[in-house]
């Protein structure tokens, strides 16, 4: 499929709503042409982001709030039923259980009662999750082979299993694949190179159709640029002058028909109150003017952005997310209209 964004709005993943049904009116009352199923957070702790993602995964505990995985005979008989539906192609394995995903069903019922073209899904991906898991040793599961593969094998089939219910809808899916963790690329708590970055992204992306990753931080861009994922999510409020120096990478993901999210609108309680859709608008204009001196015209760069929050929304005041919400609405109907035409 050849995913076109067209300056659409959407969101990054989490909501500060404590309840489904506020926080899938927030999503389509100001992302309706790319709507996502909000994360809920406040709603319940198994929606934190490393719960979410991994729950289902064989083995895996909670001790002193922190995820464990236990290599028992449960989890080496999880593993043997992970390997035979990952090898059958059947993802229900990993289905999102109701009580971690409570704003899933009801935003799929909203989808298919719409008729929605296109929605978007999300979950947290593998060297972000398996940082976050310890194994028996105490270490995090990414950096054992083995473990890493199961991990992968999992939230490969989460990832499809979200492809696959967004499909039931008669909606196309675009299911991003989070790496948070890796504005610690580069630095001593994490020394793997770009290379194994980006074969393990791409263990957990393989087989869907069109993906996308988001980092809420900086990190080394070329590892999303130039890896297996078709839209890169980024926080253009901060960080777009650290985005846009991989000009030769930036070159490449376009040229091949990425998309770049453009993550604008910023989320910090008293940025939101004093942004304006006139300001982001000049500002996102200086940023489009160095990607068309890549030598692309505007209206090609445009259709290939979405606009979104900077990041999540989970931990910040309702009023602050449906402040940001506003204004990524709006900036980006104003975006289609000005280069677009509408």
């Amino acid at each position: 499929m050849t995913f076109t964004a067209n300056a659409r709005a959407t969101g990054i993943g989490s909501l500060p709503h404590d309840n489904p049904t506020d926080a899938i009116a927030a999503v389509f009352r100001d992302c309706p042409d790319l709507p996502y199923w909000p994360q809920l957070p406040n709603a319940s702790k198994a929606e934190g982001m490393n719960e979410q993602a991994a729950v289902g995964l064989p083995g895996l505990t909670m001790a002193d709030g922190k995820l464990r995985l236990a290599q028992d005979d449960a989890f080496f008989e999880g593993v043997e039923r992970l390997l035979a539906a990952y090898d059958a192609g059947d993802a229900s394995v990993a289905a999102l259980p109701p009580e971690s995903a409570c704003a899933f069903e009801p935003f799929l019922e909203e989808v298919a009662r719409r008729g929605c073209p296109e929605a978007k899904g999300q979950i947290a991906g593998p060297i972000t999750v398996g940082m976050n898991i310890k194994g028996e040793n105490g270490n995090p599961i990414l950096y054992d082979d083995v473990l890493r593969d199961v991990l992968t094998k999992f939230l490969n089939l989460r990832v499809r299993w979200q492809a696959e219910r967004i499909a039931e809808t008669s909606a196309t899916p675009v299911v991003f694949v989070d790496e948070p963790f890796l504005a610690s690329y580069g630095t001593p708590f994490f020394g793997w190179d770009k290379p194994k970055v980006q074969e393990t992204l791409a263990a957990v992306t393989s087989g869907a159709e069109t993906t996308g990753s988001h980092c809420c931080s900086n990190t080394e861009w070329s590892i999303f640029l130039g890896g297996p994922v078709q839209a890169v999510s980024f926080d253009a409020y901060e960080f777009a002058d650290n985005f846009l120096v991989y000009r030769d990478d930036l070159r490449a993901f376009l040229a091949g028909g990425g998309t770049i999210v453009w993550g604008i609108v910023p989320t910090d309680p008293d940025d939101v109150a004093a942004a304006t859709v006139d300001g982001l608008y000049e500002t996102l204009l200086g940023h489009l003017a160095k990607v068309e001196a890549l030598g692309f015209d505007r209206g090609q760069v445009v259709r290939q952005s979405l606009i979104t929050p900077a990041c999540g929304l989970g931990t910040r005041p309702t009023e602050t997310a449906e402040t940001a919400f506003r204004l990524t609405h709006d900036l980006a109907d104003r975006l289609r209209a000005d280069v677009l035409g509408g």
